[in-house]
């Protein structure tokens, strides 16, 4: 276990963190994520097949032998990449691990990213697909994602709540991005091996284009929570986004949602993506599995 620790932190500080580096150009910046999301382990016994009509560009990981309509229910997940990077296909590992664990078929969205398509199109194309998943569907669903999109599943979640369509069974939100008002207010990290200086400043920018910063649908922390099923948040207690995740459990706690804390130290920004390498990403991942299935839906292990 030792030795697989090494290769994740060693993929975090030298492979990942500079290829997001500002600075470089941005297709090299994507290209550079995608390549070292291969590089992580996938669980056994899961298979791929196209979202299709329910989400255009999106990918099911799903169990061995489980067809995505024969499921008692989903989960919905939603990549990070600071609005700007990422896709179904870096993310792939940590939704084929919550299928694992689930015993669940698991929606990787995809989403239009920023800067070409700023605010509000990556959030147009996900809440489609949540009213796609969740009608048509006609099953539970749960919601999860990491660093930005923890701010795009929050929204989503908020969504559903004002549009009456049917809200999430449980949520689980890794380093979760949750104020985008003021990227200035953002410190750096105390010690971060993935997520580099500048990038969510930049991403920010980029996906609220020429909306003010003061637009109150970029703090979702001003918004009523009360509804937001039981949800799991899990952060580095030193990175950057640290104080933004402890903002929205007090907010969430205040509000009397049920909420589960894993703050760790010595790991990094949206950590829980290294599951298979490192044990504190497969512990909190299973924990997120138990908060995202349907009471009643039996779990399978990793």
């Amino acid at each position: 276990m030792p030795a697989r620790r090494g290769i994740a932190r060693w993929l975090a500080r030298r492979v990942v963190r500079p290829g997001m580096a500002p600075g470089r150009l941005l297709a090299a910046r994507r290209r550079r994520v995608e390549l070292a999301a291969r590089l992580l382990p996938l669980p056994r016994g899961i298979r791929r097949m196209p979202a299709g009509a329910e989400n255009p560009g999106g990918e099911w990981l799903l169990p061995e032998g489980l067809e995505p309509g024969a499921a008692r229910g989903a989960v919905f997940y939603i990549h990070g990449g600071a609005f700007m990077l990422g896709s179904p296909a870096s993310h792939r590992g940590v939704a084929a691990r919550l299928a694992r664990l689930t015993g669940l078929p698991v929606l990787a969205a995809h989403y239009r990213l920023a800067p070409e398509h700023p605010y509000p199109a990556g959030f147009d194309d996900l809440r489609a697909a949540w009213r796609r998943i969740t009608l048509e569907g006609a099953r539970p669903v749960g919601l999860a994602g990491d660093s930005a999109g923890g701010w795009l599943a929050l929204a989503v979640a908020l969504h559903a709540a004002g549009a009456g369509l049917p809200r999430p069974t449980g949520m689980a939100l890794f380093s979760p991005l949750v104020d985008l008002a003021d990227a200035a207010a953002i410190p750096p990290a105390v010690a971060d091996l993935l997520l580099p200086a500048g990038l969510v400043a930049e991403g920010i920018d980029a996906f609220r284009g020429g909306i003010p910063a003061s637009d109150l649908r970029f703090d979702l922390l001003a918004a009523p929570l009360a509804g937001l099923p039981p949800l799991l948040v899990a952060y580095d207690g030193d990175e950057m986004l640290a104080g933004q995740a402890r903002r929205l459990v007090q907010r969430a706690v205040e509000a009397g949602v049920q909420v589960r804390v894993e703050e760790r130290r010595g790991l990094w920004h949206a950590w829980p993506l290294f599951a298979g390498l490192l044990p504190e990403a497969d512990a909190t991942l299973r924990n997120a599995a138990a908060m995202l299935a349907p009471a009643g839906v039996l779990r399978v292990g990793a």
